[in-house]
C-alpha cells in the first residue's frame, strides 16, 4: 500500500497541511469503519453521507491523516483540532486529491498494468489473470468490483510496495469514463473480453458502447499489447483498424483466428470445466472451477495476458484450477429439500442469463430445472427484446419451469410463450416473497430431482431469493 510521510502527501495534493508532517501514511480508506491503522482517511462529500462528518471517528479507530476540503472549514471561528499523532490536510477537492495521490503511486510503484473491461465476465476475468500472473509475480488486483473513479484509484492507491503487476477492472458507463481511469492507471496490456448490450440504454447504440470500451486500447502504449475475443464481432471489427499488438483468444475463432486457442470442453465434477488449450507450440490441459464455454472464454484471455508476460499454458492452468472468485457469481449452494442451487445474482444482462441458461441445461443432465429470472436494466431501446430472447433461449432449452421477478422479467415469460413454452410451467411474480414461495412448492414437490438457476440485476437482489432456498445447516 502507498507509504509516504504526510509531508509528502501533502507535496503531492499541493494542500494546506495542519499536524505533524513526519507522521508515516500507509494505505487509504473513504470508510472511517475500515481504519485498522496507519491510513490516510478521505473525506469525500456525498449526496447522502458526508465524509467530513466522520473525521473524528477515522482518527479514533487509528488512521494517522485526513484529507478534507478546505471550503468545510470556511467561515468557522476556530481552525479545526488535530489531536496529538494526526494530521489534516486541506484541500479544495477530495475527489481530486484522491485520484491525484493514486496517479503519483502508480509511477511510485513502477508496476505493470493489466486493464481489464468488456460487456460481461469482466471481474471473472480479472479474477483469473490474477490467478495465472500470482504463479510468477506479485499481484495486485481491485477488490470485488472497485472498478469506477473512486474504486480503481483506491486500489491503485492500497497496493503493497514491491507489487510487479496491476490488474485493474474497468467499469464505465459512458463515454470518456474509460478513458479517465486509464490516465490514472497507465495500462501496459487492455483486456476487452466483449461488447454487448449493457448500458446501451446510456449510449444508445453498440458501436457507441464499442467506442466506449476501446478507450481502454486507445490509452495503450505503441508497445502495448490489446488481448481480443474471436468470438466477439465489435471488437474484432474494432481490432481490425488498430495499431497495436494484437492478440486473439477463443475456440471457434468466429471472427478471427485464435493465437490461444481452447478445445475438447467437457464436465469436471459438479461445477468445472476440463479444456485444452493451444499457443503456438505450447499445448496444456486446464481445470477451470467454473461451467460453461463463457468462462472458458474469459480463462482464455486470462492465459493469453500470462503468455504476454512469459507464463507457460502449464503454468497458467495451474494457477487456473486454484483461482479465487469474487463473490456471488456462479455460486453453487445446496437447497431447500435437498436441491441443488446455482447462485449468479451480481449482474444480469441477456447475453450472460443466456449463458447461465445454458450452464443450468448442462449441470442438471436429466433431472429438472427452475430458472428464476429477475429484471434486467439498462438494456435501453431493447429492453423488451433482450428479455424476450432470454424467454426464447429459455424455451428451447427446455427448462422445465419458470419464475419471473419484477415487471421487466415478464417479457421473459412472453419470449418463451412465444417460442411455445407451456404456459402452465411459467409463473410471473412482482417480489422476491413470491417468487420465493412458489418457488419453495416447486421444490418440495420433486425434491432432489430439482436444479434452481437464481439470475437478475444487481438491483434486484436476488441473493434474498437465495437466502430463503438455501438448506440451513
Amino acid at each position: 500500500m502507498s507509504k509516504w510521510t504526510v509531508e509528502e502527501v501533502a507535496q503531492i495534493a499541493q494542500g494546506r497541511m495542519i499536524g505533524n508532517p513526519n507522521l508515516e501514511v500507509q494505505g487509504c480508506i473513504i470508510d472511517s469503519r475500515q481504519a485498522q491503522g496507519g491510513e490516510m482517511f478521505f473525506a469525500l462529500p456525498g449526496e447522502q453521507v458526508d465524509g467530513h462528518d466522520y473525521i473524528e471517528a477515522a482518527w479514533s479507530k487509528g488512521a494517522v491523516l485526513v484529507i478534507a476540503e478546505e471550503a468545510h472549514f470556511e467561515g468557522k471561528e476556530k481552525s479545526p483540532f488535530v489531536p496529538k499523532g494526526k494530521a489534516l490536510l486541506l484541500v479544495k477537492s477530495v475527489f481530486e486529491t484522491l485520484q491525484k495521490l493514486a496517479k503519483a503511486w502508480r509511477l511510485e510503484l513502477g508496476a505493470m498494468v493489466v486493464g481489464v473491461t468488456g460487456s460481461n465476465g469482466k471481474t471473472t476475468t480479472k479474477d483469473m489473470i490474477t490467478a495465472v500472473l500470482s504463479r510468477r509475480f506479485r499481484v495486485h488486483r481491485n477488490r470485488e468490483n472497485h472498478n469506477n473513479e473512486l474504486g480503481l484509484p483506491l486500489t491503485v492507491l492500497n497496493a503493497p510496495l514491491g507489487t510487479e503487476i496491476l490488474v485493474l477492472e474497468m467499469g464505465m458507463r459512458g463515454l470518456g469514463e474509460i478513458k479517465a481511469l486509464c490516465e490514472i492507471a497507465k495500462p501496459d496490456i487492455g483486456v476487452i473480453t466483449n461488447i454487448g448490450t449493457t448500458h446501451l440504454e446510456l449510449l444508445l447504440t453498440q458501436e457507441r458502447i464499442a467506442q466506449a470500451k476501446w478507450e481502454l486500447i486507445e490509452a495503450l502504449p505503441e508497445d502495448g499489447i490489446a488481448i481480443i475475443n474471436a468470438e466477439d464481432s465489435y471488437s474484432v471489427k474494432k481490432a481490425r483498424n488498430d495499431l497495436h499488438s494484437i492478440s486473439f483468444y477463443g475456440i471457434e475463432g468466429s471472427f478471427a483466428l485464435p493465437h490461444i486457442k481452447g478445445t475438447q470442453l467437457r464436465p469436471w465434477g459438479a461445477l468445472g470445466t476440463t479444456f485444452d488449450v493451444s499457443f503456438q507450440t505450447e499445448k496444456a490441459t486446464a481445470n477451470l472451477p467454473l461451467p460453461g464455454q463463457h468462462n472458458v472464454l474469459d480463462a482464455l484471455a486470462a492465459l493469453a495476458v500470462g503468455t504476454a508476460f512469459g507464463v507457460s499454458l502449464a503454468e497458467g492452468c495451474i494457477g487456473l484450477g486454484e483461482l479465487e472468485l469474487s463473490k456471488m457469481r456462479l455460486e453453487i449452494r445446496q437447497g431447500l429439500f435437498e436441491t441443488t442451487l446455482i447462485s449468479d445474482v451480481y449482474n444480469a444482462n441477456p447475453v450472460s442469463m443466456q449463458a447461465s441458461l445454458r450452464v443450468l441445461k448442462e449441470r442438471a443432465g436429466g433431472h429438472k430445472t427452475l430458472a428464476i429470472l429477475g429484471d434486467m436494466y439498462e438494456l435501453g431501446t431493447s429492453v423488451e427484446s433482450g428479455h424476450r430472447e432470454v424467454g426464447r433461449t429459455l424455451a428451447n432449452l427446455e427448462i422445465c419451469e419458470l419464475i419471473t421477478v419484477g415487471k421487466l422479467a415478464e417479457e421473459i415469460a412472453q419470449g418463451a410463450r412465444l417460442a411455445g413454452y407451456p404456459e402452465d410451467h411459467i409463473t410471473v411474480t412482482a417480489t422476491t416473497i413470491e417468487a420465493v414461495a412458489k418457488a419453495r412448492d416447486f421444490l418440495a414437490l420433486f425434491g432432489p430431482e430439482v436444479w434452481v438457476l437464481i439470475k437478475g440485476s444487481r438491483g434486484m437482489k436476488m441473493e434474498e431469493i437465495t437466502v430463503k432456498l438455501e438448506r440451513s445447516e
